[in-house]
């Protein structure tokens, strides 16, 4: 085997691995000449390349791929030691004309979130693109109508962007919409709890950390443009040092932050009303 290159072997860790199922957050699909003119989240944008390369890793490990609904639902005893998450949000158009080519290619599949305001404008999918793809297997759930801060709507407001964006992707799909990303990964007790009120069975966040099976929390890893090679092959291998260091990472910025989100949110680039 090539130096550097992981295959099924690379399992039997020389460390100690986390429990749990790595699922990986992607935004956008799109090449680096592009990132500054076509994405305003230039950071969270990853090549097709990388993307690809990230697929073939996961192929020659031996993963299976388990969707958000299989991990929250599937009972604690279930856990597969061999599996992984590949989710995506903001319903960005790179979806379809980028990443769906590359994992049908792989045979993979996704899970996608999409902000309901946003399906058919320009940049974004629409439905006949979202169509097609649920015919092939991947899956869709709700990021909420609006991409806003969820955490900080009216009681009102918050039921409105969860039922709205649940009825239209429940009425254009034909299929159960039972989970729910919040957008820019900023959740609260109050979120989670009306969610599950309106019937949403799970709630994905963006923790950092390795997903428990039957926990209907899903935590998940953010893959940037800026994540090597390396740290992605650490990540899918469970190895804990890349999982700690963001966590700590997060736990340094969590009180700034959220001074920040209370009292100048356009410094963090999140909208907080609805429009």
């Amino acid at each position: 085997m090539a130096k550097g290159s992981i295959g099924k072997e690379a399992v039997r860790h020389r460390w100690p691995v986390l429990e749990g199922t790595p699922v990986f957050l992607y935004h956008e699909i799109a090449e680096e000449r592009d990132c500054n003119a076509r994405s305003a989240n230039w950071k969270y944008a990853v090549t097709p390349k990388a993307f690809r390369d990230h697929l073939e890793q996961i192929k020659k490990v031996g993963y299976q791929i388990s969707s958000v609904r299989e991990i929250a639902q599937g009972p604690d005893h279930l856990e597969r030691k061999l599996s992984v998450g590949i989710t995506f949000d903001d319903g960005c158009s790179s979806d379809y004309e980028k990443a769906f080519p590359l994992l049908l290619e792989a045979r993979l599949r996704a899970d996608f979130f999409l902000n309901t305001a946003n399906i058919g404008k320009a940049g974004f999918l629409n439905w006949e693109w979202i169509r097609e793809m649920q015919k092939a297997g991947m899956e869709f759930h709700s990021h909420g109508h609006s991409h806003v801060v969820l955490s900080r709507l009216t009681p009102g407001d918050l039921e409105r962007e969860l039922r709205s964006s649940r009825e239209l992707l429940e009425d254009k799909l034909g299929k159960a919409v039972e989970f729910l990303a919040a957008p820019y990964g900023l959740l609260n007790r109050r979120v989670i709890q009306e969610a599950f009120r309106l019937g949403y069975r799970g709630v994905c966040n963006s923790r950092q950390w390795t997903a428990s099976w039957g926990n209907r929390c899903v935590n998940r890893v953010a893959v940037l443009g800026r994540t090597s090679t390396q740290e992605f092959r650490r990540l899918l291998v469970r190895h804990p040092l890349p999982y700690i260091l963001r966590s700590m990472r997060a736990a340094a910025l969590y009180v700034p932050k959220h001074v920040l989100l209370r009292f100048q949110p356009s410094q963090l680039g999140v909208q907080v009303v609805t429009e």
